[in-house]
């Protein structure tokens, strides 16, 4: 099931015996974790009715569950990273059987107990990133329908939460400001989370949030700032582009990083170019290259200031170029400012063609 899912069942009072939190989102696991314990610790003994464990014997977390509850219902047993759901299977587990097992350990044993966990106990694995679906334990958890994922949220949803987290303290939100923000700082709900704090506290009284008060105190993003250098490159301004790229390498973002994004966005503008020459939309432009609208209506419109094989050029200098230092025939040291330059110098020759 997804989160959305998950939280329908718990305002419903529908809590399972056996969970396994999984995904990208560790805020949003961190948060159905909490409502999870919200919703079970209604008694006045909260902390003798919950137990975490990280990394236990199966011995452990069976003991923890056969555990009666003090003074309330159920039980929270909670168990972070287990390598049963983490590591790499063992031989005859849809695993490699040449590769080193992590830990020698099967979890047969856990595997066969949580279709008989007690209802007086719920018991939640909790693993940070994606489980590991190949794993005993981890098809066992799922044919009990206790599989919740917690993936990035759609480009929807997340402009809905933003513009949430903001009006609860006291802001407003566009919805082409939203998208910046996301895409500024990264589709992370915790990271975003601070972030949106850090804006709304320097805003003072004024309600709606400009890109301005974003720029003014947000960690952007490496994708972003390479998407704005990209941009200046593109439109031809060496005068922000040049100490831009020398503010992010003085910042310690790596060449090679750098490099691999530039070559992207080369890349996302090529077919910008190629996708609205054959009519398509700015809304399908934005969904075919996965992006926000605002950045689509960027693209298009720095796309389109080039002809279709100066793009190709381009996208294919910047291809060669992260070969070239990966392959050891150009020194890295000074190959993203001679990319930089020679992209200044092919919108040059086209702004005189």
């Amino acid at each position: 099931m997804d989160y959305q899912a998950f939280y329908a069942a718990l305002k419903r009072g529908d809590v399972r015996t056996v969970y396994l939190f999984e995904g990208e989102e560790e805020y949003s696991k961190e948060s159905a974790l909490k409502a999870l314990r919200a919703a079970l610790m209604t008694g006045p003994l909260p902390v003798m009715n919950e137990a975490t464990l990280s990394n236990p014997e199966e011995s452990q977390v069976v003991a923890a569950c056969e555990t009666l509850p003090m003074l309330q219902e159920r039980r929270l047993v909670v168990v972070r990273d287990s390598p049963l759901l983490t590591g790499k299977p063992p031989a005859g587990e849809g695993g490699d059987e040449d590769a080193p097992a992590e830990k020698p350990v099967s979890g047969d044993g856990l595997t066969a107990y949580v279709g008989r966990v007690p209802p007086s106990a719920c018991l939640v694995f909790f693993v940070r990133g994606k489980a590991n679906g190949a794993r005993k334990l981890y098809k066992a958890v799922r044919d009990l329908g206790g599989v919740v994922g917690f993936d990035a949220l759609e480009p929807e949803t997340l402009v809905k939460w933003i513009a949430k987290e903001l009006k609860g303290y006291g802001k407003q939100v566009d919805r082409q400001t939203a998208e910046r923000l996301a895409f500024a700082c990264g589709r992370e709900l915790m990271p975003l989370k601070n972030e949106i704090a850090k804006i709304a506290a320097v805003m003072g009284e004024r309600a709606a949030v400009a890109w301005e008060d974003i720029e003014a105190v947000a960690t952007l993003s490496a994708e972003y700032r390479v998407f704005d250098l990209a941009d200046k490159v593109s439109a031809g301004d060496a005068g922000r582009a040049l100490p831009l790229m020398r503010d992010m390498l003085a910042g310690g973002e790596q060449r090679l990083m750098l490099l691999a994004l530039l070559q992207r966005h080369y890349r996302q503008l090529l077919f910008a170019r190629i996708l609205t020459k054959n009519g398509r939309t700015q809304a399908e432009v934005a969904r075919e290259l996965g992006v926000p609208g605002f950045a689509a209506r960027r693209l298009a419109t720095a796309a389109g200031a080039y002809t279709l094989p100066q793009l190709r050029r381009a996208y294919l200098k910047c291809v060669d170029q992260e070969f070239w230092v990966k392959s050891g025939r150009l020194n890295e040291e000074g190959s993203l400012e001679q990319l930089v330059l020679w992209l200044l110098a092919l919108k040059a020759e086209g702004a005189k063609a």
